[in-house]
């Protein structure tokens, strides 16, 4: 086990310290390609709020949305886990090996879900979503279970290209799904505008097929150019399992607590008017959010080495400090107001709880960011388990704010969604410093005692 144990992730040191110039050129195609990604729910709701039905339909993609997420979720860390193990040509052949069994499982769990009786339990009964938004969000559900097979394999190769420096490549590719979904709403609104949902599922769809068609040509270019490795162990089925299962367990409790924050939603004051302005509050604090999404990959790839992982963690600092400042920035600022009007076009009953719900997550973009370090640098140490225990922790926070928030009479549903978001964030950076602050004791000691 050991010796697969390093074979598995054994990384070349870069010699020299990544300076902040370099940083930045490394981070930011991440930064733009997970920006542009996070419009892709802005650009739907957008889309949807223009349409009949704008109300109803907007809750029913935030719901479709929500349960969409934790059916993937456990492909999600494919990219993290490539980025960190995608060192050989028999290494990317193992993860593409392991990425086809995953997504496939994922596929067909989602078809079981959206296309029997499954489906009502989990969402009316279970979930407490009103049933006409169930019933409005399911076609385009049983439509996205398919979605987790191309998230997959991009997702693997995007990891290729950014541990061998060609993130240029990843915002490319990600300018691409954005255009194909504009495209596709564009035609799908003038054939069938009382059918936004459903084509909004279509675009999505074609979005990332479009993503990972522009993705394969490159990354397979990186990998053979990669050692071939020939008569050297790879990492084994068990071990790669092992490694992947905290990860794709986290994830997939990440997933979770949007869904159970939205039965919290719908359980407290005015639900189907609630969860249509926290769809809208959540898609536009995610723009900053996505920002913060590549500073992961950035910690795995360029944190290697003590000296080189102290200059990241100043980086994302400054980052996470710079995106909160801009959030606040519109938040807390007559800009809010149009903002908002232009990019969603809401209706005006709606507005004022989606201006509380950005005020009330302001500092978000700051704790994500440091959340992505923490979490980075426990995938590239392999405590994997540190991250999983993570998020168990701020699923319990999300489920605290819900079973208590709706007995508190005077809490609206967006306010019960503020509240889950901002403590599931805190408690889980909390516990990701901790542990690190403990691995790093660990080390000292064991260097220590070794000299």
């Amino acid at each position: 086990m050991s010796a697969m144990k390093s074979v598995a992730v054994s990384q070349p040191v870069r010699p020299r310290m990544p300076g902040y110039a370099q940083l930045l050129l490394f981070f930011f195609p991440l930064a733009v390609s997970s920006s542009l990604m996070t419009l892709e729910p802005l650009i739907i709701n957008s889309a949807i709020s223009r349409g009949p039905s704008a109300e109803l339909q907007l809750a029913a993609f935030n719901v479709m949305f929500a349960v969409a997420l934790v059916i993937e979720a456990p492909v999600l860390m494919l990219l993290s886990v490539s980025t960190a193990l995608a060192q050989t040509q028999a290494s990317v052949r193992r993860l593409l090996q392991f990425t086809v069994v995953l997504a496939g499982t994922v596929v067909t769990i989602g078809l079981v879900i959206s296309l029997t009786p499954l489906y009502g339990w989990l969402l009316v009964d279970l979930m407490n979503i009103p049933p006409e938004v169930a019933a409005a969000a399911r076609p385009a559900q049983a439509i996205m279970a398919l979605w987790p097979l191309p998230i997959a394999w991009r997702r693997t190769l995007q990891g290729v290209l950014i541990a061998h420096d060609r993130t240029p490549v990843v915002t490319a590719a990600t300018v691409a799904r954005i255009l194909a979904l504009a495209v596709t709403l564009a035609v799908g609104s003038a054939i069938a505008p009382n059918r936004m949902l459903t084509i909004s599922a279509i675009a999505m769809q074609i979005a990332v097929l479009a993503e990972s068609l522009v993705i394969t040509g490159p990354a397979l270019a990186v990998v053979r150019q990669l050692p071939s490795s020939a008569g050297e162990p790879v990492f084994s089925w068990r071990w790669l399992a092992g490694y992947y299962q905290p990860l794709a367990v986290m994830t997939l409790m990440r997933q979770v607590s949007r869904p159970l924050m939205n039965a919290g939603i719908a359980a407290a004051l005015l639900p189907q008017r609630s969860l249509a302005a926290w769809s809208i509050a959540w898609s536009f604090s995610m723009l900053p959010f996505g920002v913060t999404l590549g500073l992961e990959q950035v910690a795995i790839a360029k944190g290697r080495t003590p000296p080189s992982l102290a200059q990241v963690r100043r980086f994302v600092w400054g980052t996470g400090l710079f995106l909160s400042a801009l959030l606040v920035l519109v938040a807390y600022t007559p800009l809010v107001h149009p903002t908002l009007r232009v990019l969603f076009n809401m209706p005006a009953d709606i507005e004022p709880m989606v201006v509380v719900a950005l005020r009330w997550t302001a500092a978000l973009p700051l704790i994500q960011s440091l959340q992505a370090l923490w979490r980075g640098t426990a995938i590239g140490q392999e405590r994997t388990q540190d991250a999983r225990t993570a998020m168990l922790i701020a699923l319990g926070g999300v489920a605290l704010v819900v079973l208590v928030g709706p007995r508190v009479g005077s809490l609206s549903g967006v306010a019960i969604g503020s509240i889950a978001t901002m403590l599931s964030a805190l408690v889980e950076a909390v516990w990701l410093a901790w542990r690190e602050q403990r691995a790093n004791r660990s080390g000292r000691l064991a260097k220590s005692l070794a000299t």
